[in-house]
Protein backbone atom coordinates (compact mmCIF):
# COMPACT_ATOMS: atom_id res chain seq x y z
CA UNK A 1 0.00 0.00 0.00
CA UNK A 2 2.81 2.41 0.89
CA UNK A 3 4.45 1.74 -2.50
CA UNK A 4 1.21 2.48 -4.35
CA UNK A 5 0.70 5.69 -2.38
CA UNK A 6 4.32 6.78 -3.09
CA UNK A 7 3.88 6.07 -6.81
CA UNK A 8 0.61 8.05 -6.87
CA UNK A 9 2.18 11.04 -5.12
CA UNK A 10 5.28 10.87 -7.37
CA UNK A 11 3.16 10.79 -10.55
CA UNK A 12 0.92 13.56 -9.18
CA UNK A 13 3.94 15.78 -8.51
CA UNK A 14 5.23 15.12 -12.04
CA UNK A 15 1.91 16.18 -13.54
CA UNK A 16 1.83 19.31 -11.37
CA UNK A 17 5.40 20.19 -12.39
CA UNK A 18 4.57 19.71 -16.05
CA UNK A 19 1.56 22.02 -15.71
CA UNK A 20 3.65 24.61 -13.88
CA UNK A 21 6.08 25.00 -16.77
CA UNK A 22 5.68 28.00 -18.99
CA UNK A 23 3.40 27.41 -21.97
CA UNK A 24 5.88 29.45 -24.05
CA UNK A 25 8.62 27.04 -25.14
CA UNK A 26 12.18 28.03 -25.87
CA UNK A 27 12.38 31.78 -25.77
CA UNK A 28 9.78 34.40 -26.33
CA UNK A 29 9.68 37.28 -28.80
CA UNK A 30 10.88 40.48 -27.19
CA UNK A 31 8.13 42.40 -25.41
CA UNK A 32 6.88 45.53 -27.12
CA UNK A 33 9.47 48.30 -26.90
CA UNK A 34 12.37 45.92 -26.10
CA UNK A 35 15.13 45.47 -28.66
CA UNK A 36 16.39 42.07 -29.80
CA UNK A 37 19.70 42.74 -28.01
CA UNK A 38 17.94 43.56 -24.71
CA UNK A 39 15.79 40.45 -25.03
CA UNK A 40 18.81 38.27 -25.89
CA UNK A 41 20.67 39.55 -22.82
CA UNK A 42 17.89 38.07 -20.67
CA UNK A 43 18.43 34.58 -22.15
CA UNK A 44 21.74 33.87 -20.38
CA UNK A 45 24.03 34.32 -23.41
CA UNK A 46 26.74 31.65 -23.53
CA UNK A 47 30.05 31.73 -25.40
CA UNK A 48 29.97 29.46 -28.46
CA UNK A 49 32.52 28.90 -31.23
CA UNK A 50 31.08 29.86 -34.60
CA UNK A 51 32.31 26.56 -36.07
CA UNK A 52 30.19 24.69 -33.51
CA UNK A 53 27.03 26.37 -34.81
CA UNK A 54 27.48 25.35 -38.44
CA UNK A 55 25.08 22.70 -39.77
CA UNK A 56 22.87 22.73 -36.66
CA UNK A 57 19.16 22.34 -37.25
CA UNK A 58 17.10 25.49 -36.76
CA UNK A 59 13.77 24.75 -35.12
CA UNK A 60 10.55 26.60 -34.55
CA UNK A 61 9.98 27.07 -30.78
CA UNK A 62 6.81 25.06 -30.35
CA UNK A 63 6.26 21.66 -28.83
CA UNK A 64 6.33 19.98 -32.27
CA UNK A 65 9.71 21.67 -32.96
CA UNK A 66 9.24 21.93 -36.72
CA UNK A 67 12.55 22.07 -38.59
CA UNK A 68 12.86 25.45 -40.32
CA UNK A 69 16.33 24.94 -41.82
CA UNK A 70 20.04 24.56 -41.05
CA UNK A 71 22.80 26.97 -40.06
CA UNK A 72 25.00 27.61 -43.13
CA UNK A 73 27.25 30.44 -41.93
CA UNK A 74 27.69 33.21 -39.39
CA UNK A 75 28.39 36.67 -40.83
CA UNK A 76 28.85 40.25 -39.69
CA UNK A 77 27.14 43.09 -41.55
CA UNK A 78 28.49 46.61 -42.13
CA UNK A 79 26.89 47.80 -38.86
CA UNK A 80 28.77 45.11 -36.91
CA UNK A 81 25.68 42.97 -36.23
CA UNK A 82 26.15 39.20 -36.19
CA UNK A 83 23.72 37.28 -38.40
CA UNK A 84 23.13 33.55 -38.70
CA UNK A 85 22.74 32.51 -42.32
CA UNK A 86 20.33 29.61 -42.49
CA UNK A 87 18.64 27.64 -45.20
CA UNK A 88 14.93 28.31 -45.02
CA UNK A 89 12.23 26.26 -46.60
CA UNK A 90 12.82 23.03 -48.39
CA UNK A 91 12.26 19.74 -46.58
CA UNK A 92 13.63 18.92 -43.11
CA UNK A 93 16.26 21.63 -43.37
CA UNK A 94 17.46 20.56 -46.82
CA UNK A 95 17.09 22.83 -49.82
CA UNK A 96 15.27 26.10 -49.66
CA UNK A 97 16.94 29.48 -49.84
CA UNK A 98 19.39 31.26 -47.55
CA UNK A 99 18.24 34.02 -45.21
CA UNK A 100 20.21 35.94 -42.56
CA UNK A 101 18.66 36.11 -39.08
CA UNK A 102 20.08 38.26 -36.25
CA UNK A 103 21.83 36.02 -33.72
CA UNK A 104 19.91 37.89 -31.00
CA UNK A 105 16.70 36.42 -32.45
CA UNK A 106 17.97 32.86 -31.90
CA UNK A 107 18.72 30.60 -28.95
CA UNK A 108 20.55 27.35 -28.36
CA UNK A 109 18.53 24.27 -27.47
CA UNK A 110 20.85 21.31 -26.98
CA UNK A 111 22.43 20.53 -30.33
CA UNK A 112 19.90 22.67 -32.21
CA UNK A 113 18.98 26.34 -32.47
CA UNK A 114 15.58 27.98 -32.33
CA UNK A 115 14.34 31.20 -33.89
CA UNK A 116 12.38 32.89 -31.10
CA UNK A 117 11.78 36.43 -32.30
CA UNK A 118 10.20 35.77 -35.69
CA UNK A 119 7.31 33.63 -36.90
CA UNK A 120 7.73 31.35 -39.91
CA UNK A 121 5.61 33.83 -41.89
CA UNK A 122 8.00 36.66 -40.98
CA UNK A 123 11.02 34.51 -41.89
CA UNK A 124 9.44 33.72 -45.27
CA UNK A 125 9.40 37.48 -45.94
CA UNK A 126 13.16 37.85 -45.22
CA UNK A 127 15.15 38.67 -48.35
CA UNK A 128 17.29 35.94 -49.86
CA UNK A 129 20.81 36.23 -48.45
CA UNK A 130 23.36 37.13 -51.14
CA UNK A 131 26.41 37.92 -49.01
CA UNK A 132 26.53 41.51 -50.20
CA UNK A 133 27.77 43.86 -47.48
CA UNK A 134 28.71 41.08 -45.07
CA UNK A 135 31.85 39.21 -44.13
CA UNK A 136 32.04 35.65 -42.84
CA UNK A 137 32.93 35.31 -39.17
CA UNK A 138 35.83 32.84 -38.82
CA UNK A 139 34.97 29.41 -37.37
CA UNK A 140 37.30 29.89 -34.39
CA UNK A 141 35.60 33.13 -33.29
CA UNK A 142 33.59 32.97 -30.06
CA UNK A 143 30.22 34.72 -30.00
CA UNK A 144 27.44 34.71 -27.41
CA UNK A 145 24.10 33.00 -27.99
CA UNK A 146 21.20 32.83 -25.55
CA UNK A 147 19.83 29.60 -24.10
CA UNK A 148 16.32 28.15 -24.39
CA UNK A 149 14.54 25.90 -22.02
CA UNK A 150 13.12 22.72 -23.57
CA UNK A 151 9.48 22.98 -24.58
CA UNK A 152 8.65 19.45 -23.42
Amino acid sequence: MRGILFAFVFVGLGVAAARAQSPMPGGMPPPSGMSLAQSAAMRFPQPVRVGDLLHRLVLRPVEAQTILGRVRAVVRNAQGDILVVMSYGGFMGIGGRSIAVPVDAMVLLGQDMEVVAFTPQQLAAFPTYTGSGTMTVPDDTTIKVGLAKPSH
